[in-house]
């Protein structure tokens, strides 16, 4: 990439030599332990269902996926066993809505 030069008085114009490395300004969010790669969301939500049932509301709240139906889709289609019951819960804003808690039964063909 051939350097452009820019002005030092900040206006436009161009009169000193400005290097570009291509590196990115801000880290990826990978490097800050925040991917939110579907990739990621599974396994976040795979670990949280391990531990316990997992509800719409709280895969939004606690593990930062905003679309856990898709997720847990995809996790059933890796041959994860993953039962949905609907439940009332209730947002942060105190609003009741009826959602799917998610119940994790292992995987298909493991005894």
């Amino acid at each position: 990439m051939t350097p452009k030069t820019q002005n030092p008085a900040g206006g436009p114009g161009f009169a000193e030599k400005v290097v570009c490395d291509d590196k990115p300004i801000l880290p990826s969010p990978a490097d800050l332990g925040n991917d939110n790669s579907a990739s990621a969301q599974r396994s976040r939500l795979l670990a949280a269902l391990h531990k316990g049932p997992v509800s719409t509301l709280d895969a939004r709240k606690y593990h930062d996926i905003l679309h856990p139906a898709a997720r847990v889709q995809e996790l059933r289609n890796r041959g994860h066993l993953i039962d949905t019951v609907r439940i009332d819960d209730v947002t942060a804003e105190g609003n009741v809505h009826r959602v799917a808690l998610y119940l994790y039964r292992g995987m298909k063909g493991a005894e």
